[in-house]
């Protein structure tokens, strides 16, 4: 189990389907993008296009990657799609975990790998903070060959979850959990979060390290939340420092839903090249 997030039953896929290219009309909203759901009134001049990954079966439904990439150049959106029926078919026990692959066009203008999508019908610990069911979005920026290479944590390999990030790598506010995660890392829990100052979870912001690295961003989602939500968007606290540097890195997440189609979506936007 975890201690802060639990370790993950890595849910494989004998075979992985063509990524798909797709192009979609964006308008980018001068008060921050609102998503590839919302694709009204576009005026040419700001038009994107939108590359999905492969369709991956999870409970009733399908989940998928996309980014959206200006013609300019510079990434409007990354992050996932769920369908309606997702919702219905979660198993009800477990740690349950999917490997979401991104389209190749993502590395060109993010830090990001590939994705991983983490449901957890009981939660997972600090017992009454995060101990509802939730989902666990990760934005990898390290290969998943090396993800999966992460050992658990025990009394020889602690010393890899216990190299912290250099200072600055890691916002100011956020502090490490007791203990590191296999197929995972180390998890860095933003203690100024309403779940540990007198409010509740119902959505947070997560970053990951192992090893000296910061190895993952991570939105963590409550299914009530996203269920009751149309759209919510949130910045959250960046690091001094980045690495790889010369990239665009997001700096809020969204969750919002496509009232035409019912899907969902877990989103970055809000890009600066660092």
């Amino acid at each position: 189990m975890k201690q802060i997030l639990s370790f993950p039953v890595l849910v494989f896929f004998s075979s992985i389907l063509v990524i798909s290219c797709q192009k979609e009309m964006n308008q980018l909203h001068p008060q921050g993008n609102k998503g590839i759901a919302d694709n009204a009134a576009v005026d040419p001049s700001q038009i994107s296009n939108t590359f999905k990954g492969p369709e991956i079966h999870v409970g009733d439904g399908k989940v998928r990657s996309f980014v959206t990439i200006s013609h300019s150049g510079v990434p409007v959106e990354i992050g996932f799609e769920l369908t309606d029926s997702v919702m219905v078919g979660l198993p009800a026990t477990g740690e349950n975990s999917y490997i979401i692959p991104l389209h190749q066009k993502a590395g060109t203008v993010t830090p990001f790998d590939h994705l991983e999508l983490d449901w957890n019908p009981q939660g997972h610990p600090p017992p009454g903070i995060y101990t509802f069911p939730h989902f666990d979005f990760h934005f990898y920026k390290i290969s998943l060959a090396a993800q999966m290479a992460i050992p658990a944590d025990d009394a020889t390999t602690h010393y890899l979850f216990a190299n912290h990030p250099p200072a600055g790598y890691i916002p100011a506010g956020y502090v490490p959990g007791p203990a590191g995660v296999a197929k995972m890392g180390l998890h860095w829990l933003d203690i100024l979060a309403p779940e540990f100052n007198g409010g509740h979870f119902t959505k947070t912001f997560i970053y990951g390290s192992y090893n000296g690295d910061v190895t993952f961003y991570e939105p963590m989602v409550t299914k009530a939340f996203m269920d009751a939500t149309s759209y919510s968007s949130s910045l959250f606290r960046q690091p001094m420092y980045f690495a790889p540097a010369n990239t665009y890195y997001p700096t809020q997440y969204n969750v919002y839903r496509n009232a035409s189609n019912g899907n969902y979506y877990v989103s970055l936007t809000g890009f600066v090249w660092r």
